[in-house]
């Protein structure tokens, strides 16, 4: 066994007596607190050296590590750059095309309403022109009756070879002000606000609790620190 084997075992053995230790004892007078955080200090001490005995080599891999996913991010970054390229420009004609087919059929839908409007208007001139009432209505009518056919064109076929359209939809924060303005208790709006716990903990902190803010209550927390 080699003196950092031997280091371990040591530092395992001492972390193990001092854990016995810590289930077993029992805390009911001034001087059992006093004895107990000065043995507690012993603990910090096993586990600064334990940390200590690790950190070369948890620096070597971390270091190995990103070594590694910078030779790999080298390979993939070409890769992905090259994917999002090809569907890009794959995405932008699939578009193109639909738009075009939607611009097809509103137009041709627009020179059928236009045909009928001037079918409508033709029946209406021929009624005003006749004497007789019944003929008239007849002809009116038959100019109410008058609607335009809604025109399909036929979708155009973009879809390449081996792939396919996903769509997905995504929300984005447009007024934080009217959000929250929504967002009453058990509304949907409400569901999307989060409390930034961070953010809380560090005002709490800096004003130690005395500046009220609606909603939120601050506590100061007691914990023990150990001086070695």
């Amino acid at each position: 066994m080699n003196d950092n084997e031997q280091a371990v075992v040591e530092l395992k053995e001492q972390s193990g007596v001092v854990l016995a230790w810590a289930r077993d004892v029992f805390v009911e007078t001034k001087a059992d607190a006093d004895q107990a955080m000065m043995r507690l200090s012993e603990l910090k001490g096993i586990r600064a050296k334990w940390v200590a005995y690790w950190k070369p080599l948890k620096d070597a891999a971390k270091a190995a590590h990103s070594a590694i996913c910078g030779k790999e991010n080298e390979g993939t970054a070409i890769i992905d750059d090259a994917e999002r390229t090809v569907k890009g420009k794959v995405l932008a004609w699939q578009q193109a095309e639909r738009a075009k087919a939607e611009e097809a059929q509103r137009k041709a839908q627009a020179e059928a309403d236009e045909a009928a409007r001037r079918e409508r208007e033709r029946l209406e001139k021929e009624a005003a022109r006749l004497k007789t009432p019944e003929k008239k209505q007849e002809r009116m009518e038959q100019a109410a009756a008058v609607v335009a056919p809604v025109i399909s064109v036929q979708a155009p076929v973009v879809e390449a070879a081996g792939t396919g359209v996903r769509k997905t939809y995504k929300a984005e924060c447009a007024d934080m002000s009217a959000l929250i303005a929504a967002a009453v208790p058990g509304s949907l709006a409400a569901s999307f606000l989060v409390f930034d716990q961070k953010a809380a903990d560090a005002f709490a902190r800096a004003t130690k609790g005395k500046t009220p803010v609606a909603g939120v209550r601050f506590r100061e927390v007691e914990s023990l620190s150990v001086r070695i």
